[in-house]
């Protein structure tokens, strides 16, 4: 995999944000790539976003892991990190 970046990900999925029903229908797929990419407790919000805890410092694990998993639906799977602002926000495991 190249260098992950903003333009990468718009270009597969033409800015599209992924769906709750989408990103249920792929949880399988995405709880795999989580592991994989050193993602902890990944969790669903209602607007189908995700919240995850990175087992490494920084965020490459996370740009890695958006880059893939938007290519795998097609649309932008859109991620933020418990240490973040919205990470506290109310979630459901995924």
């Amino acid at each position: 995999m190249g260098r992950v970046t903003i333009v990468s990900v718009a270009m597969v999925t033409g800015d599209r944000r992924a769906t709750l029903d989408e990103v249920v229908e792929h949880r399988d797929l995405l709880r795999a790539l989580a592991r994989r990419h050193h993602l902890e407790q990944p969790r669903l919000r209602s607007d189908g976003s995700l919240v995850v805890h990175p087992a490494n410092a920084g965020y490459l694990d996370v740009a890695r892991f958006v880059e893939e998993a938007s290519r795998a639906i097609g649309a932008h799977v859109y991620v933020v990190t418990d240490d973040t602002p919205g990470g506290e926000e109310t979630t459901g495991e995924l």
